[in-house]
């Protein structure tokens, strides 16, 4: 496909970004070095500056050798936001070893299969999860396990007061069957790592597991790389717009484990000489509210349902956006409702992006004065994409809805120990079959329509769920909706709607199902609505279309009452 979005670039953008041979160590080593009194990473008050980070880590990856780590082996981390993330991601970097980020939420078959399958020397885990290990601590080639509590980094005082409260009024007291080491050994180590080994940009940086929609998740091999390129290509679009990016406080409120966190919040600020304030709980409101009060921020990256969410808590109505400049948002599409009310609650609309795991995670985004028109953006620089009809697999023209595939320098390597997974997903000459649809416009902003599994066929015509959401979303007492298909004998699917209203609203069928008459062509509108309290999520705050058919459609066949035709 022509680059057409090239026309739209601001002038100070390039086409293409310049690659070279750096690691992510090699970053942070610069940056440690650039910026050494700048604040790096704060959480509940307490604050390190870049140098004291190089310390922590250079003494953590010390104690990590100490242990037997070398190049090549796999560390598993499992811990919220925290100072102690990103010490350990950039500790085990130092040594050559690979990240395996693991949802700290999950439950303890999804750890055991993602530590099965990665195979780690040396697990770290937040304690109050730690119990999850208990029935797998001694198998997969786990050699070390190190526990850590939230405070461990802090002041005497401070991490006195957190750890009683934790243990005797939150009732954090794991009882393990196995024996652990203590972080506090490796925080407090006495030595530091002498000589780094000698890291390549081909080596594998992370092995980020996908969020399966079926079956296991699969672990995607990021090079450092990809890493660093996309990090040089988020840089061209808002370096390009922000000149001072050394300067900026950003909350990191959506977890780092999560590939969009790590890149959007962590990394392309950390290498700049930017503040990361952690939020180890993004659900806990009051926590995140009182934080923002405090802070002086100037980012905040999160993603449609928490913007959504803090917008409906009212004590975020006395959070002050004096320094605020913008916010990227990712992981799932954002809504025109949610984005108008954010507007006009913060005089910014939310910078919208598109990414996958496997893209380390950036595609395209949009820059931060445009008015939000439903896009993801423009494809970044050194990213070509194409539209493949689904059936034919031949490539389409602009404005025509296909699946998307992506070729770039951010492009992992494939996925770890699954060589036909990797042949499906990538090329022969390197085009990435993203699973998603869209379609680019004339200006070249790229449209997401949804999953291509998620895709309703209606008596052979494509209905696309995200299509018939953003109709209905129009509709200012929606707070949410999800679109599903589910059988039908004469059509072979319809589509079915769940709608959440906001609090004190509400809506008949009937007004909905007008409304949509007015948008969208008969065979789209849903054939039946249910209005439900709330919508399940994921562990990442998106809505969980598969838990919803696992949780709703089951009494399909209980609705016909509810049909609109």
């Amino acid at each position: 496909m022509e680059k057409i979005w090239l026309k739209s670039y601001k002038n100070n953008v390039p086409h293409e970004v310049v690659l070279d041979d750096k690691t992510i160590v090699d970053l942070f080593e610069a940056t440690c070095k650039a910026y050494p009194d700048n604040r790096a990473v704060t959480c509940h008050g307490e604050t390190l500056s870049f140098s004291e980070v190089h310390e922590r880590v250079s003494k953590i990856a010390r104690g990590l050798a100490d242990l037997g780590v070398r190049h090549g082996d796999r560390i598993a981390l499992v811990l919220p936001n925290s100072i102690q993330y990103p010490l350990c991601v950039f500790a085990t970097h130092l040594l050559g070893a690979i990240v395996v980020n693991i949802n700290p939420l999950y439950t303890a078959s999804e750890m055991e299969y993602v530590i099965a399958n990665s195979e780690p020397k040396v697990v770290i885990i937040l304690d109050m999860f730690s119990e999850k290990l208990n029935g797998f601590h001694n198998k997969y080639g786990i050699e070390h396990i190190i526990v850590t509590r939230i405070a461990d980094p802090y002041t005497f005082l401070k991490k006195t007061i957190i750890n009683l409260v934790l243990r005797y009024i939150s009732k954090v007291n794991p009882k393990l069957q196995y024996q652990a080491k203590s972080f506090v050994d490796l925080y407090h180590n006495p030595n530091k790592l002498e000589e780094s080994p000698l890291v390549n940009n081909n080596d594998i940086a992370f092995i980020q597991y996908t969020g399966a929609t079926t079956g296991h998740p699969k672990g995607a091999k990021l090079l450092h790389r990809n890493i660093v390129a996309n990090i040089y290509q988020i840089y061209a679009v808002i370096g390009a717009q922000v000149a001072d990016l050394d300067k900026q406080v950003v909350i990191s409120a959506l977890p780092l484990y999560h590939i969009f966190s790590l890149t959007a919040n962590l990394f392309t600020f950390f290498f700049k000489g930017s503040e990361n304030v952690m939020i180890p709980n993004a659900k806990d409101l009051k926590d995140l509210v009182k934080t923002m009060n405090k802070t002086p921020f100037t980012i905040f990256n999160s993603l449609d349902t928490l913007y959504n969410k803090l917008l409906e808590y009212k004590p975020f109505t006395s959070v002050t956006h004096k320094y605020y400049r913008y916010g990227i948002c990712g992981g799932m599409p954002t809504r025109q409702s949610v984005a108008d009310a954010w507007f006009k609650h913060t005089g910014m609309y939310p910078t919208n992006c598109y990414g996958l795991t496997e893209t380390s995670p950036a595609v395209s985004m949009s820059y931060f004065d445009d008015t939000f028109n439903g896009s993801v953006g423009y494809p970044l620089p050194s990213t070509e994409i194409n539209i493949i009809d689904p059936k034919t697999g031949h490539s389409l023209g602009i404005g025509e809805k296909g699946i998307i595939q992506i070729r770039g320098p951010q492009l992992m390597s494939g996925y770890w120990r699954n060589e036909e997974q990797t042949r499906k997903a990538i090329s022969e000459d390197g085009w990435f079959n993203t699973g998603d649809m869209g379609y680019i416009d004339t200006n070249g902003h790229l449209f997401i329509s949804g999953r291509e599994t998620e895709m309703i066929i209606v008596s052979g015509f494509n209905v696309y769920p995200a299509e018939v959401e953003l109709v209905i979303d129009e509709l200012p007492e929606i707070a949410e909706v999800a679109v599903v298909g589910y059988k039908d004998e004469e059509t072979g699917e319809v589509p079915h709607a769940y709608i959440v209203f906001h609090e004190g609203m509400s809506l008949e069928k009937e007004q909905i199902i007008k409304h949509c008459r007015k948008e969208l062509a008969r065979y789209k509108i849903p054939r039946s609505i249910n209005f439900v309290s709330e919508l399940p999520k994921t562990l990442v705050g998106k809505i969980d279309k598969k838990a919803i058919v696992a949780k709703y459609l089951a009494t399909a066949d209980k609705q016909s009452g509810d049909r609109h035709d």
